[in-house]
């Protein structure tokens, strides 16, 4: 089962990416956490085995290695580079361990100012996205980036589903609906909708008005533990409405999709 999450920025992506990863692997499934947002940031919402999320380095910031994948050994003249490079075992080099034996991937690809284009990055994260989605045997869950432009490349095609994260407020909605409508151009049958941050029962209702028969698989409240935990940078709490809220995705997504 490999499933991406997508979003206008600071809807709340990351953190029901990890409480996905954490309700799949309670339920002892083997899970396989992408972190596939500029911002890299997963790592925080996730219980780490061995390392710090701080000391985390992302593909991307691997100048070397994507050199390396890009142009094996130096070989290819300066500025030719393989757009289908190989990168099987790169996945399994770059994943750290969490919860007691699932991965994590963490991608990422800031630069600094002034630093130039991203091509030989792209070049290996969409290659390195195609190659878990199409590839691995553990249920993916995929952090993605902000906004559409992933849906526009087509980088998530091979996704069993994808949940689109929104919050109260017609701008993430309307990206939503267009996020829906990509998705299935993209041939991707399993689409769904997630409400973050509600403060009234009113909301859900105008919220769901906008989606018209596109209706909310769950609604979570705004939560100050979320919000608290995300401040200091560590694991929210499971609270009863959050594994409640979770499992129902989960039972949804297994019933729908199969695993």
């Amino acid at each position: 089962m490999k499933i991406a999450i997508v979003g206008k920025g600071g809807v709340g992506k990351t953190t029901l990416c990890g409480l996905l990863a954490r309700t799949f692997a309670n339920r002892k499934y083997h899970v396989l956490a992408v972190d596939a947002d500029p911002d890299a940031n997963l790592a925080s919402a996730l219980p780490l085995d061995w390392v710090k999320a701080s000391d985390i380095v992302p593909l991307a910031r691997q100048k070397e290695k994507i050199q390396e994948i890009v142009n094996p050994k130096g070989q290819l003249p300066q500025g030719l580079l393989l757009l289908n490079p190989d990168v099987a075992e790169v996945a399994s080099s770059l994943t750290v361990t969490w919860g007691g034996g699932n991965e994590l991937l963490v991608m990422g690809w800031h630069k600094g100012a002034g630093q130039g284009c991203y091509c030989e990055e792209n070049i290996v994260l969409e290659q390195l996205l195609s190659t878990v989605l199409t590839s691995s045997g553990a249920v993916v869950l995929i952090d993605s980036e902000a906004g559409l432009e992933h849906l526009s490349r087509g980088t998530i095609r091979p996704a069993d589903g994808v949940i689109v994260v929104i919050e109260p407020g017609l701008r993430s909605v309307e990206t939503a609906l267009v996020s829906r409508k990509l998705c299935h151009e993209l041939g991707i049958k399993h689409v769904y909708v997630v409400l973050n941050g509600y403060e009234s029962s009113d909301e859900i209702h105008a919220v769901q008005k906008i989606l018209g028969n596109w209706s909310l698989l769950a609604v979570f409240p705004r939560q100050q533990e979320i919000r608290n935990a995300d401040l200091e940078g560590r694991v929210p709490d499971n609270s009863d409405l959050l594994l409640t809220l979770t499992n129902h995705i989960v039972d949804t997504l297994k019933k729908d999709i199969g695993g």
